[in-house]
């Protein structure tokens, strides 16, 4: 049963391959309250004006020198970089990219998880990282274990992993001759096969179905309901969440589900759907609650 939301891993991802398997001492929390502290005072004593802090409070401050006209990447996306890293507080360089990285934003260090969707394509920003949100305990090349960071940043590219698939979707409908299709703004695409006569739910409902999922790609099943199940509707990926509102009990729909609304650049956990996938789901909805 692959429907839920706790597939996405969202939030723990801040975490995973920067604090490593090792026994932190201090704890996170004490380690952070030092880096606060360490990065506060290099902000007031090199004079840098105009930092911003997390919308989370998280402990990641930032400062955008040039603000660029372009997007803000997701966790979903792949982005093009320049970078200097050096150390906080001794202002060392430790590290310098000689030409434009690319990479998936999800899957780099956790400060830029943080920091970056807060900024536009082409900007220029000054991140200034604690350690838990770096690379922690561990010894990362010439970066020392406990190191706070402070990262230049030129963000020159944002690749729309959400405009990927909404184009694949489009382009499969289009060769499956499908029509009448609705086309939510979320980058959801879905029609409604059978109409029933029944209340549609609302974000708190419970709901009654039955499901399957198959890979846009190879039109492969990789989950299906052997009788109707139930699910309150905020547990399941945002794209069933969006398209489940859009249908009255009695109803069949399909649901074309870019992977930023459904499994992500994880992946389900068994390997059935992998990173960045296009979902196809068909639903007969039969109850709510």
């Amino acid at each position: 049963m692959k429907l839920r939301i706790g597939y996405l891993f969202f939030l723990p991802f801040l975490f995973s391959g920067c604090l490593g398997d090792e026994t932190v001492n201090p704890s996170f929390a004490e380690q952070l309250a030092k880096d606060r502290v360490i990065i506060d005072n290099y902000i007031t004593s090199n004079s840098i004006s105009n930092v911003l802090s997390d919308p989370e409070n998280l402990g990641v401050k930032y400062k955008i020198n040039f603000a660029g006209p372009g997007i803000k990447p997701t966790l979903d996306d792949s982005i093009e970089v320049n970078y200097t890293i050096k150390l906080i507080p001794s202002g060392t360089e430790v590290e310098k990219s000689t030409a434009a990285v690319k990479l998936l934003l999800g899957k780099a260090v956790s400060g830029w998880q943080i920091g970056l969707p807060l900024i536009n394509r082409g900007s220029n920003v000054s991140l200034f990282v604690p350690s838990g949100w770096a690379f922690g305990t561990i010894q990362h090349n010439s970066i020392p274990p406990n190191s706070n960071l402070f990262y230049q940043i030129d963000l020159l590219k944002v690749i729309s992993q959400l405009s990927k698939d909404t184009v694949a979707i489009d382009n499969y409908l289009t060769v499956k001759g499908i029509t009448n299709y609705v086309k939510d703004p979320s980058g959801l695409r879905y029609k409604i096969t059978k109409t029933g006569a029944g209340d549609k739910p609302r974000s708190t409902s419970t709901v009654t179905f039955n499901y399957e999922g198959k890979l846009l790609k190879t039109e492969t099943t990789f989950d299906k309901s052997l009788s109707p199940q139930r699910f309150k509707l905020e547990n399941l990926i945002k794209g069933l969440q969006i398209g489940l509102l859009n249908m009255s009990v009695g109803s069949k729909a399909t649901f074309y589900i870019p992977s930023t609304l459904a499994y992500s650049y994880t992946g389900t956990q068994d390997g059935s759907v992998p990173p960045q996938a296009v979902t196809i789901f068909d639903i007969e909805l039969t109850a709510i609650e």
